[in-house]
C-alpha cells in the first residue's frame, strides 16, 4: 500500500476549513443549519459548543461529497496534492442529495497517513492499520486502543482517526451504556448506572476484532499471577480502579464472581453468568513490547483486553500506577469516552498512558458526570432528595464533586432542622479552565475552556409540599450563590440547585450549609407606599409595623417627607390598632419631587426604617396620575404585525404563543411575566431558529402627543451563542427601533449583541423615555428585529410584557374663600362652627397648614382666612 502526499486535509485545519466551504458552495450545495449530523443537537460532550462547526468540518468534510467527487479526489492523490485541480473540481459536478454520504476507511486513510509516516511504519504496524481499514469497511465494530508513552505520536493519531471514522463523533464523548444486567434498559444521559464486571477464566477465547492484534485464549490469571503472586492481589487493583470511578460519578460497580467462559465480545452481561464488563488478556500479535497496551470496546460491549506479558506492566512501582492507569483509561473507553488532547500528563483519557497522575482527573470526571450523573444521583425531585442529615445549630455539611449534568438537571438536597434555625447555604462552581480538544496528530493543542462558566447556578428553597419559599440567583455564570434562610419551624427543607442557561452541558459545583441561631427578631416595617399622589391634597397610605420579638417604642412611629430636596420633616403615624398605622403625605403640587420614608424604634433593635436605608435611599412618588397607553402581555392580539423575508416557524418567524421549544437551542422555556404567552421566533421544538435574514415584529400605533413623558418598557430574550452554518456564534445582533411617523423612518432604541452578557439567553427588562429618541407624537411605533445575517448562527429571540406609560398632572383650582366652610359665599358664625367640628374630627379640610397634623397653627390659619373675607 502506497500513500500519496496528503496536502492540507489534517495538517492545516483552518486552511482546509476555507477549502471545504469553497467545495460545498461552488459545487452547488450550501451547508445548511438544518444539517442534523452537524448542527441540530449539541453532542453528549464535555467540550464547549463554540468548537462545534470548525472541528466537525475539519475532520468530516470529505464525507459530505458525492461519490463522483470522492473519486476525483482519490484519483488526484488527495486534496492539497500537486495533482489536485481545485478550480476544475469546483465546476465539474453538482451536488446530488440522493447519493449516500459515505467514505471508506481506505479512502480516509489517504487523508491521515503522510508519506513520511508511511515510510517509517513497520510491517507489524502496517498489519494493524490494514486490519483496521478492512474491518471498518466491512462494517465491523472495532475497539479503542491504548498506547504506551513511547509510541510514535503520528502513528497513534492515524490509528485513532481511523477508529473514530465510523463513529461520526464530535468532541470527547461517544454513546454511554443504555442497559446493564442490573438496571435493565432505558438508561440515558445523566442516569446513574450499575455495571457488573467479571474475570474470564484462562482459556476463554478472545476473538479477532479486526484491529491487527489477532486472537487467542485468555491468559489473564497466568500472566497477572506471575507478577503479583495471587488473584487476590491483582483483583484488588481492579476493584480500586472501579471504586474510584464510583467515587467520582453516578456509577456503581458490582463484582460478578461467575464468568461462563463464553467467547469474549459476545453476549451481554447476565447476573449470575457473566459481567457487563469482562476482563481478559492475551499476547497481542504484530505488537511486541510497548505499542498497544490494551484495547476496550465502547458500550454496549465494554470488554477489556490487555496485552499479556508486555514488559511495560512489570514495573509495579507507585502501587502499580502503570497498571491502574491503563485499567482506568481503558474502562473510560468502556464508559463511552474518547481520547482528549493535548497530551500533557493532566487527563486520564489522553491517548498515551502517563504516571503523572493517578486515575481520573478533572476532564475525565466532568466526562463521567455528564454521562452518568454525580455521586448524589438520583436526586431529581423531592422524593429522591439527597439527605444531608438532621442538623442542629452549629451543624455543618458540604459536598464536592457533584454537578448538574445539563441545563435541565435539578438537584434536590434535604436538610432536617431540629429547631428553628438560620441556614447559610452556598454553592459555587468547582471546575477549572484548561486546554482540551479532540485528538490531533501532535496532540499538543486544544481549546481553552472555562468549565466554571457553563451554568448560571441557582438555589431554590422548597417546603415538603414543593412550595417555593425563596430563590437566589444574584450572580452570573461562573460565580457562586449564597442564600441565608431563616426557618421559623423545625422540619424538612429542600434546597434545589440547577443551571439557568441554555447550554446543554455539565457544571460541577461545591455546596455547603452552616446552621446558626436565628438572630433576635427586631421589628419590621411594611407599607403600601404609593408611586403617584394626587396634587393639592394630602395622600394617605397603609403601614404595618410588626414588633416580632421586640417592642415598638410608643411615639417613634413617624413618616419623614422631603419636597423638592428640602430637609426631611416628620409627622406621626395614625395608630389604627394592632400592627396597623396610616401615614399621610402632605399636599404637593405638580412638578414637585416627593421623597419619603417611615421610621420606628424597637426597644432592643433600635431605629428601623422603610425602606431599609431611610433618608439615604427614600421612596419617591410622582405627583399626578400614571397614564397607560398599552399594557400587553400578549394573551390577546392587540394589533402587532410580522414582516421580513423570514417565513414560517421552521425559519424562525415571529409568532405569538406559549413557549413550545425545549430550551436546548437557546430558546426560552417560559414567558417573562408568567401570563403564559409571548412573541417568539419560530415557536416550536427543534431547529426553528431564525434563518435566511430578518424577521420583524412591529407594534400598533401609540398616540402619545398628550403624554410628553411617555416611557416604553418590555422584557426581551436573545441568544446567538449556538453555531450554525458557517460556525459564527456571537456574530449577529438583535435590534429594537422606534418611529414617530408611523414607520416612515426609524431610530435605534437599543442593540443587543453581538457578544454581550445579555446575548446568551435570559429574560431582561428594559425601559426608555420616548422623548430621548424621537419627538413625541400620535404616530409612535416600536419594532423588534431578529436577524441571521452573514455567516450562519443559531438565533433565538422573544419579547413579552410591553408597557407604554406616562405621567399627567393638573393642579387643583385654588379655593379663593377657604374659610367658607358652609359654602354659602359669605362668612359667619356657622363657618366657624363647621371648621371647629372638622378640626375636632381631624378632617383633612381643617388641615389649613397642609402638614398632616391638627394644632394651633391650623386654627390660626383659618382665622386669618376668615378675617380676610371672601372676594
Amino acid at each position: 500500500m502506497i500513500f500519496p502526499t496528503k496536502g492540507l486535509f489534517m495538517k492545516n485545519t483552518k486552511l482546509y476549513f476555507s477549502l471545504a466551504m469553497a467545495i460545498g458552495m461552488c459545487a452547488g450545495h450550501a451547508i445548511s443549519a438544518d444539517t442534523p449530523s452537524v448542527l441540530n443537537n449539541y453532542p453528549d460532550a464535555i467540550a464547549h459548543p463554540d468548537e462545534l462547526f470548525m472541528q466537525q468540518v475539519a475532520s468530516r468534510m470529505f464525507n459530505s461529497l458525492t461519490q463522483e467527487e470522492k473519486i476525483i479526489i482519490a484519483k488526484a492523490d488527495g486534496i492539497g496534492s500537486e495533482n489536485f485541480d481545485l478550480e476544475a473540481f469546483n465546476f465539474e459536478f453538482e451536488r446530488n442529495e440522493d447519493i449516500p454520504l459515505d467514505i471508506t476507511a481506505q479512502e480516509y486513510s489517504k487523508m491521515v497517513i503522510s508519506d513520511e509516516l508511511a515510510k517509517r511504519l513497520t510491517d507489524q504496524q502496517w498489519n494493524i492499520i490494514n486490519s483496521i481499514i478492512e474491518s471498518i469497511d466491512s462494517g465491523i465494530v472495532v475497539p479503542q486502543l491504548c498506547f504506551s508513552p513511547d509510541t510514535d505520536t503520528e502513528y497513534a493519531y492515524a490509528v485513532n482517526q481511523l477508529l473514530e471514522l465510523p463513529l461520526q463523533t464530535r468532541f470527547q464523548q461517544n454513546a454511554r451504556w443504555s442497559s446493564t444486567a442490573t438496571d435493565g434498559g432505558g438508561l440515558s444521559q445523566g442516569t446513574p448506572t450499575t455495571i457488573t464486571y467479571s474475570y474470564v477464566p484462562d482459556g476463554t477465547f478472545v476473538p479477532n476484532l479486526g484491529i491487527g492484534l489477532g486472537s487467542g485464549n485468555s491468559a489473564l490469571f497466568a500472566w497477572l499471577n506471575g507478577i503479583y503472586g495471587s488473584p487476590a492481589t491483582w483483583q484488588n487493583l481492579f476493584t480500586r480502579v472501579f471504586d474510584r470511578w464510583a467515587e467520582l460519578t453516578g456509577l456503581s460497580y458490582v463484582y460478578e464472581p461467575n464468568d461462563d467462559g463464553s467467547n469474549l465480545n459476545g453476549g451481554s452481561g447476565q447476573l449470575g453468568v457473566r459481567g457487563d464488563v469482562r476482563i481478559a488478556a492475551f499476547d497481542f500479535q504484530n505488537d511486541g513490547n510497548g505499542g498497544v497496551l490494551a484495547y476496550n470496546n465502547f458500550p454496549q460491549d465494554g470488554d477489556m483486553v490487555f496485552d499479556a506479558f508486555d514488559t511495560f506492566y512489570n514495573n509495579t512501582t507507585s502501587d502499580s500506577l502503570r497498571f491502574r492507569n491503563v485499567t482506568a483509561h481503558e474502562h473510560g473507553h468502556g464508559l463511552g469516552m474518547l481520547h482528549v488532547c493535548p497530551a500533557v500528563g493532566e487527563k486520564l483519557m489522553e491517548p498515551f498512558i502517563s504516571t503523572a497522575y493517578d486515575g481520573p482527573q478533572l476532564d475525565d470526571i466532568l466526562n463521567g458526570i455528564r454521562h452518568y450523573g454525580d455521586i448524589a444521583e438520583p436526586n431529581d425531585n423531592i422524593a429522591q432528595a439527597t439527605d444531608l442529615g438532621t442538623l442542629p445549630v452549629g451543624g455543618f455539611v458540604n459536598m464536592n464533586n457533584v454537578g448538574v449534568d445539563d441545563n435541565s438537571d435539578d438537584d434536590f438536597y434535604r436538610i432536617t432542622l431540629s429547631e428553628p434555625s438560620r441556614v447559610n447555604f452556598g454553592v459555587t462552581p468547582n471546575a477549572d479552565e484548561y486546554l482540551q480538544g479532540t485528538q490531533t496528530q501532535a496532540c499538543n493543542t486544544g481549546t481553552l475552556t472555562d468549565y466554571n462558566s457553563i451554568q448560571n447556578l441557582r438555589i431554590v428553597v422548597q417546603d415538603s409540599g414543593g412550595n417555593t419559599l425563596v430563590t437566589v440567583n444574584e450572580t452570573g455564570t461562573g460565580s457562586g450563590e449564597t442564600l441565608i434562610f431563616d426557618a421559623q419551624t423545625a422540619g424538612d427543607y429542600y434546597f434545589v440547585i440547577d443551571g439557568a442557561t441554555s447550554i446543554n452541558n455539565v457544571q460541577r459545583y461545591l455546596l455547603s450549609a452552616l446552621i446558626t441561631d436565628i438572630p433576635f427578631l427586631v421589628p419590621t416595617i411594611a407599607a403600601d407606599a404609593p408611586v403617584s399622589i394626587a396634587p393639592g391634597v394630602p395622600n394617605e397610605f397603609d403601614v404595618t409595623i410588626d414588633p416580632r420579638e421586640d417592642t415598638v417604642v410608643p411615639g417613634t412611629e413617624n413618616l419623614f417627607v422631603s419636597i423638592n430636596g428640602s430637609a426631611f420633616t416628620s409627622s406621626p403615624l395614625t395608630f389604627n390598632g394592632g400592627d396597623s398605622y396610616t401615614a399621610t403625605i402632605p399636599s404637593a403640587d405638580c412638578d414637585d419631587t416627593v421623597e419619603f420614608y417611615v421610621e420606628a424604634e424597637g426597644d432592643v433593635g433600635g431605629t428601623i426604617t422603610f425602606p431599609e436605608d431611610g433618608a439615604s435611599a427614600p421612596l419617591t412618588a410622582f405627583v399626578g396620575e400614571v397614564l397607560i397607553t398599552l399594557d400587553d402581555d400578549f394573551e390577546t392580539n392587540m394589533g402587532w404585525t410580522v414582516s421580513g423575508p423570514v417565513s414560517g416557524t421552521a425559519s424562525g418567524e415571529w409568532e405569538r404563543g406559549v413557549p413550545a421549544g425545549d430550551a436546548d437551542r437557546g430558546d426560552p422555556s417560559t414567558d417573562a411575566d408568567g401570563s403564559g404567552q409571548a412573541y417568539l421566533t419560530g415557536n416550536a421544538a427543534g431547529n426553528t431558529d431564525v434563518d435566511g435574514g430578518e424577521t420583524i415584529l412591529t407594534s400598533p400605533v401609540f398616540e402619545l402627543a398628550d403624554n410628553p413623558e411617555a416611557m416604553v418598557s418590555y422584557s426581551r430574550w436573545y441568544d446567538n451563542t449556538g453555531s450554525g452554518t458557517g460556525g459564527s456564534p456571537g456574530a449577529d445582533i438583535f435590534t429594537v427601533e422606534i418611529s414617530n411617523n408611523n414607520g416612515g423612518s426609524w431610530q435605534t432604541l437599543e442593540t443587543v449583541g453581538p457578544s454581550t452578557p445579555q446575548s446568551s439567553g435570559g429574560w431582561f427588562n428594559v425601559e426608555f423615555r420616548v422623548a430621548d429618541f424621537v419627538a413625541v407624537t400620535d404616530q409612535v411605533r416600536i419594532r423588534f428585529i431578529a436577524d441571521d445575517a452573514g455567516t450562519g448562527s443559531v438565533i433565538e429571540a422573544a419579547v413579552d410584557a410591553v408597557l407604554v406609560s406616562g405621567q399627567s398632572c393638573e393642579d387643583p383650582m385654588v379655593d379663593e374663600c377657604p374659610a367658607d366652610f358652609t359654602g354659602e359665599g359669605d362668612l359667619n358664625f356657622f363657618d366657624i362652627s363647621a371648621f371647629l367640628t372638622a378640626f375636632n374630627s381631624q378632617d383633612p379640610s381643617a388641615d389649613f397648614t397642609g402638614d398632616g397634623t391638627f394644632n394651633f397653627f391650623d386654627v390660626s390659619a383659618f382665622l386669618t382666612a376668615f378675617n380676610a373675607g371672601c372676594p
